[in-house]
């Protein structure tokens, strides 16, 4: 083993624990349950059990086959019944499959039970684990991610665009909860830390929404080498316009007959300073001072009025200006309000 891999071994093992101590807070006795399909990394898998071990948890991995579609599309290529049953009451479930069952009749039972702390950390591999975990500061990062949740949660319109062409405006529900990803208190459903996201009203939406950075699902896409323009009235996307990746998309989107995926589900910023480009959904998503947008099924924590869809896709729009009301948030991607400076100086964004 060269001296990078074994130091990357190490750092992996650091960020598991790190993990589960003190971002999931397993407890002796806890049960935990660890995903894989045919495409996990299972360093991180394995890394992550001896880790609920050493914690005096009671790890059980469960591996299938990677299916090529995720949420409910993914139901007819999983043993959905069997991993249902196993969702009944375990304390904690921790999702590093490739192919997300966020959405699916195995998460809704999961979250249903009123018990598990679920954690979706899909496609996590190792070099991804200990830059976005083991490497950043997380009381820093949550102090930063509930500046920006309180920021965002006072305004009432909200104006975004970019250098590929984004232009587009929508209206905040106060009643609605601007979600701070990572932070773990109780049941229900979580995502890796590094994202601030909350779903604006869904016909208010007005604009162009442009993909440059990554797109996932479909399988096909990844990353972009164009960008990938949506146009919406009302929150509903009129048309798709772009190169070859646009028009894969909208096959994918066209052929899984839901209207729903052609509907904004929730937006968020990323702010994780350890995340980089890399086509992996869940790390491009919160590439520090990027923006996300969902589409498909929409979780119900957001508390909108989209409600589900048979898949779920992301997109990733690089170097954003973003305006809350009438102040500037973020400008090409660097975080510039007043009451954000302090934080920001903090923190090593590299």
């Amino acid at each position: 083993m060269t001296a990078e891999l074994s130091k990357l071994s190490i750092e992996v093992s650091f960020s598991a624990y790190k993990l589960v101590k003190d971002i999931l807070k397993v407890e002796p006795g806890e049960e935990v349950i660890i995903t894989a399909d045919t495409r996990s990394d299972m360093n991180v898998v394995n890394e992550t059990a001896k880790a609920v071990k050493l914690l005096s948890g009671k790890p059980l991995i469960v591996v299938f086959e990677s299916p090529p579609e995720v949420g409910h599309a993914a139901e007819k290529y999983i043993p959905v019944s069997s991993l249902s049953s196993l969702m009944e009451s375990p304390d904690v479930w921790i999702e590093f499959n490739k192919s997300w069952l966020l959405y699916s009749k195995v998460y809704e039972k999961a979250i249903s039970n009123g018990k598990t702390r679920y954690m979706c950390l899909v496609g996590m591999d190792s070099d991804m684990m200990v830059r976005t975990i083991g490497r950043v500061d997380i009381k820093k990062i949550f102090e930063l991610q509930n500046k920006l949740a309180e920021i965002t949660k006072k305004s009432s319109k909200m104006r975004i665009t970019n250098p590929n062409g984004m232009e587009v405006t929508f209206s905040n529900d106060p009643e609605r909860p601007v979600l701070v990803e990572g932070e773990v208190n109780g049941p229900g459903e979580y995502m890796l830390l590094g994202q601030v996201d909350w779903a604006p009203i869904e016909d208010s939406i007005e604009g162009t929404i442009v993909f440059d950075g990554s797109v996932w699902p479909p399988e096909s896409l990844g990353l972009l080498k164009s960008p990938i323009k949506l146009h919406l009235e009302k929150g509903y996307i009129k048309e798709i316009e772009g190169g070859y990746e646009a028009k894969i998309y909208e096959r994918w989107l066209k052929s899984l007959n839901d209207r729903n995926m052609f509907r904004v589900a929730h937006i968020s910023y990323g702010v994780n300073p350890g995340a980089k480009l890399t086509g992996n959904i869940l790390e491009d998503e919160r590439i520090f001072g990027a923006v996300e947008w969902g589409l498909g099924n929409q979780s119900q924590t957001f508390k909108g009025k989209l409600g589900s869809a048979i898949s779920h896709s992301d997109g990733i729009s690089l170097y954003p200006t973003v305006w809350v009301d009438t102040t500037k948030l973020i400008e090409n991607g660097n975080f510039v309000h007043e009451d954000l400076k302090t934080i920001i100086n903090s923190l090593i964004v590299g």
